[in-house]
């Protein structure tokens, strides 16, 4: 198999000019000649570019709103409000009962 690949830098000039390579043509030969079903398919394997590892599956969680009480589906796995709205919610509840604290302890605000 004669081939010519052009190998060009950064700028966009030639660099090289790469032509047919004779291990190439030799490993092509030896393919054709080969008795067994199972050298072809590990040399075909070695000839493909390698696979990309996906990561592992992105899982979805059901989880239940503190505040509604209703399920969502959150981003992220800790998550413990549906909405903006819900959290906000929640964090008015925890100042106003720290301030009726305080007041019922007889401290002034």
């Amino acid at each position: 198999m004669a081939y010519d690949c052009k190998v060009y830098d950064r700028n966009g000039n030639l660099k090289k000019v790469v032509k047919g390579s004779g291990n190439f043509t030799k490993a092509t030969k030896d393919f054709l000649k080969q008795k067994s079903t199972k050298r072809a398919l590990s040399y075909i394997k070695t000839m493909r570019d390698p696979k990309i590892v996906i990561k592992n599956k992105v899982r979805f969680y059901d989880k239940e709103c503190i505040v509604c009480k209703m399920v969502f589906h959150p981003r992220q796995r800790h998550a413990k409000y549906c909405s903006y709205e819900c959290q906000h919610k929640f964090y008015k509840e925890i100042k106003i009962r720290e301030k009726i604290r305080l007041v019922n302890a007889g401290k002034n605000i």
